[in-house]
């Protein structure tokens, strides 16, 4: 039988690291007005528009994604932190 080693600080890490990367892309959203407002010649900001309008709804389906895999490394290090313990304690009333 093979040993599964968990690393739980590895998974911690990646959870927090996800999270900042969420606010990242969250924060990036009030920069369209201030592009707008730069850039002088119409056809440069009807480009600048229709790629900022593109960014938003890539920029969205990013952070449900950046989500939903936070949630599923949160998820896997509590299952197996719960697996661990349950199986810590087995080990102890076998002594």
């Amino acid at each position: 039988m093979s040993d599964l080693i968990v690393d739980f600080d590895l998974l911690s890490t990646s959870a927090k690291q996800l999270n900042a990367i969420q606010c990242e892309f969250r924060n990036l959203g009030e920069w369209k007005d201030d592009i707008k407002t730069v850039v002088g010649a119409s056809e440069l900001k009807d480009a600048m528009t229709e790629f900022i309008d593109n960014w938003d709804d890539n920029r969205k389906r990013l952070l449900e994604s950046l989500e939903s895999v936070g949630k599923m490394v949160e998820g896997t290090r509590d299952s197996f932190k719960s697996l661990d313990d349950e199986l810590a304690k087995a080990g102890k009333g076998k002594k």
